[in-house]
């Protein structure tokens, strides 16, 4: 049974005077209005990105985020990659107080005694990420995949560099980044869309574009390292391994090779019923998780294999993960795999898109990873009428010899390299 269409929602866009783009959608599912603005940053190198972390620290303490939290309003601040994205979700009746938050974050002033706040919060969590084995993991792998890694592919700053950022700096970095041109604003909510725009850009017309020459791009897509290999990082006492693989995948310039892109990955490892989940953990126990996606990294879209496995199962899992990897670049999934996929994607659209903060994330990610918001409808409709030659082909493209990557852990009685 094929599944049903995904009833796209109205999506109204508005481009602002000064390059900000504004995407609003109705949905009054409740008396709520949700809005994220994501900035590109200038990354050139790890000091630019602990500046960055520390310039997102000061936010949640800014008078005015203070102010919109006594009235119910919640604020968060994150990083995706080269993207710092500002959330503020209150009631409906709040969107003139919700423009006027956006307004003074975007304007912030940086005292020395508020960058010191900022920079001990951002060096706490700093220390918390590098201290993790996952983040050591992912550093080796993009350190395989990629020639010279740009700082932004790193999951955390240095501590040491945070420690060192000063006000200055944290000023210098917001009038070079904080700018309206590139950035994308999604709001969603029990909104009347004109009237939500016609707020917006009232509150938002102080915020202007810095001189062009301080609005480097350093997002571009870096240099792929020379050919393919998996090495192993050793890693006394760790208590099990982390398997980390990636391998280049098909452009979401591409949409109908990008489709089939996001079903042979579901199909791999996606989903609990994936092929990668099935084998090693429920058949051989040999995975703590074990999943694959395809992701929109630094420019690329790059499918990455994770699986955590004991260390005494390693050989065993990396045996069967080149089995399967070999498998299904030949052969492609199966029909019945391949409708399943199809079907549970299509589900997991039409769950996103009905509530507020699901359709809110979802416009974000496509306008984010360059895809225009009409491109949603568009990729779902290619999904759903995917051929199996199509996913096949995509799958070939997953062989274990066109994989990079690593595998950390205690590896005495491993080899340097796999496949």
């Amino acid at each position: 049974m094929m599944p049903t269409a995904v009833r796209m929602p109205d999506l109204a866009t508005h481009h602002g005077p000064h390059g900000l783009t504004i995407t609003a959608s109705a949905l009054a599912t409740v008396p709520l209005v949700q809005a994220h603005l994501a900035i590109p940053l200038v990354l050139r190198d790890r000091f630019d990105l602990a500046v960055c972390d520390v310039l997102a620290a000061c936010w949640p303490d800014l008078p005015a985020c203070t102010y919109f939290e006594q009235f119910g309003g919640t604020v968060a601040i994150s990083r995706k990659r080269q993207w710092l994205i500002l959330s503020l979700t209150c009631t409906a009746d709040l969107l003139p107080l919700l423009a006027d938050t956006l307004a003074a974050v975007v304007g912030a002033q940086y005292t020395d005694d508020r960058v010191r706040i900022a920079s001990s919060k951002a060096g706490q969590q700093a220390s918390l990420v590098t201290a993790q084995p996952a983040a050591d993991s992912a550093r080796r792998l993009w350190g395989e995949f990629y020639e010279q890694p740009p700082p932004f592919a790193d999951p955390s700053p240095d501590p040491d560099d945070v420690a060192e950022v000063s006000a200055r700096q944290v000023a210098a970095a917001h009038s070079e980044c904080i700018s309206p041109g590139r950035s994308q604003l999604v709001v969603v909510g029990d909104i009347d869309e004109e009237r939500t725009f016609d707020c917006l850009e009232r509150a938002l017309s102080v915020w202007i574009e810095p001189p062009l020459a301080a609005r480097e791009d350093t997002t571009g897509r870096p240099a792929r390292a020379a050919g393919y290999r998996i090495v192993t990082h050793h890693r006394p006492g760790w208590q099990q391994s982390h398997i980390r693989l990636a391998a280049e995948s098909i452009s979401r310039t591409n949409r109908s090779g990008f489709a089939a892109a996001q079903i042979a990955s579901l199909i791999l490892g996606g989903a609990f019923s994936s092929r990668i989940n099935a084998v090693l953990r429920e058949e051989h126990g040999l995975a703590y998780r074990a999943l694959a996606s395809v992701t929109d990294h630094l420019d690329d879209d790059v499918l990455v294999i994770e699986a955590d496995v004991s260390s005494s199962g390693t050989a065993e899992a990396m045996s069967h993960l080149a089995r399967l990897l070999e498998e299904f670049a030949a052969a492609g999934p199966t029909d019945r795999e391949r409708e399943a996929a199809i079907g549970y994607i299509t589900g997991k659209h039409a769950l996103s898109l009905g509530s507020q903060g699901g359709r809110a994330a979802c416009v974000l990610s496509y306008l984010t990873s360059g895809i225009p918001a009409s491109g949603i409808a568009d990729i779902l409709e290619r999904i759903a009428r995917l051929t199996h030659a199509e996913v096949r082909a995509a799958a070939a493209l997953y062989g274990p010899d066109r994989m990079s990557g690593v595998v950390c852990g205690n590896a005495t009685e491993l080899p340097d390299r796999w496949f």
